[in-house]
């Protein structure tokens, strides 16, 4: 199979999903496929070499030209090849592969319509609500977009059953739509303790921990409120970069407890993973999750989760069981859960176990095994 990956993330960027296309596109090539790939970075000049075809384009450049240039890349690279897969930059990738006549699959991790919404202030509605309603003309318009590309390739990939739920509220058919949740790309090993990881990160102390891009949704903002309700000895670690990241620094000042907030910024995924071990317990106080690679890590590594009962973080964490589900910005039971975790020793090694065996199968390899069934049925059913 020859596959052409879009993607508007990728190394050196961090995150899920620039770890997802890169490794993907690794496994793909050791397994004998033809690879080839048009992404967005930073700076185009950074980065490894791979051993196979990467067109790296500027993420700096405007806008407008910047998804030409991606348009046209797709248009070059997409001549010779059986199936194009869209992780983002998701126009230029479906425009160019139906230009080209090419069969073409695009993963969907979230509502981009809502979010472009949510980050110019046009809406403060939830993303369950956005799905019914109607908006001002830029929203609408947004809106078209978004479902005119999901509707024109082949297969739709979702990582949960919540987000396929809302493609098909998109006009996608059920059976285009493919639950393929994510894996962990690296397991815990336990070859490093909480204090080691506690002295690498210089950290220490009760930490409660969230990781996340800091963007409104993720409602940080009230976890740093609550810092005064936590533990005197705890502290709130914030690992993630983001457009929130000035506000919620004057937040901390403002309330007073700016000692007691450690934000760490964007690191790479190894420095993540000892954030995660160093951790007392973790809060994701999100007001949407399509399916969250960090809860997964959590759970692989022993760090109970504390999550809001949103989008896929419900088919990771049962209320109780593996972890607390909580509403989003109830003070009074996000205060709760993360105390019973912090102090109640049978809940804390319960959740661990549960949480340890919920994710035992959530194998890279199966994740590799079936996207690459789903790209090589695309690519034949246009043979066919």
């Amino acid at each position: 199979m020859r596959a052409l990956l879009v993607s508007n993330l990728f190394p050196p960027d961090i995150g899920g999903p620039a770890t997802y296309v890169s490794r993907l596109a690794d496994d793909l090539y050791r397994r004998g496929h033809a690879v080839q790939l048009v992404v967005c970075t930073e700076d185009p000049s950074a980065g490894e070499k791979y051993p196979f075809p990467v067109h790296r384009v500027s993420r700096k450049i405007f806008m407008p030209l910047r998804l030409l240039m991606v348009l046209w890349w797709v248009l070059w690279y997409s001549r010779n090849v059986d199936v194009v897969y869209v992780n983002g930059l998701e126009l230029p990738g479906v425009l160019g592969s139906k230009l080209m006549r090419k069969p073409a699959a695009l993963k969907v991790v979230g509502d981009f319509a809502w979010e472009y919404a949510v980050r110019h202030s046009w809406t403060n509605e939830g993303i369950d609500e956005f799905q019914t309603k109607r908006f001002s003309r830029k929203v609408e318009l947004v809106r078209r977009i978004e479902h005119w590309y999901a509707q024109n390739v082949a297969r739709v990939i979702t990582p949960s059953f919540y987000l396929k739920g809302i493609v098909t509220g998109w006009g996608v058919p059920p059976q285009r739509v493919s639950v393929v949740y994510n894996a962990l790309v690296k397991r815990f090993d336990g070859s490093i303790s909480r204090e080691e990881a506690c002295k690498s990160v210089g950290l220490s102390g009760t930490l409660v921990l969230t990781v996340a891009r800091l963007y409104k949704w993720k409602n940080i903002d009230v976890l740093i409120s609550l810092v005064p309700d936590l533990p005197p000895e705890s502290k709130l670690v914030i690992v993630g970069g983001g457009p929130e990241e000035a506000h919620l620094k004057g937040l901390a000042a403002e309330l007073g407890v700016a000692d007691r907030v450690v934000f760490v910024g964007s690191v790479p995924q190894a420095q993540v993973a000892l954030y995660l071990r160093a951790a007392d317990v973790f809060v994701l106080n999100t007001r949407y999750e399509g399916l969250s690679h960090t809860i997964l890590e959590c759970m692989d590594t022993g760090l109970p989760v504390v999550a809001t009962a949103v989008g896929g973080n419900m088919e990771l964490i049962e209320d109780g069981f593996n972890g607390f589900l909580v509403q989003v910005d109830d003070r009074k039971q996000i205060i709760s859960a993360v105390r019973k975790v912090l102090y109640d020793q049978n809940v804390r090694e319960s959740f661990i176990v549960r949480s340890k065996e919920k994710v035992k199968d959530a194998s890279w390899d199966k994740l590799v095994d079936t996207t690459v069934g789903i790209l090589e049925q695309v690519a034949r059913g246009a043979a066919e």
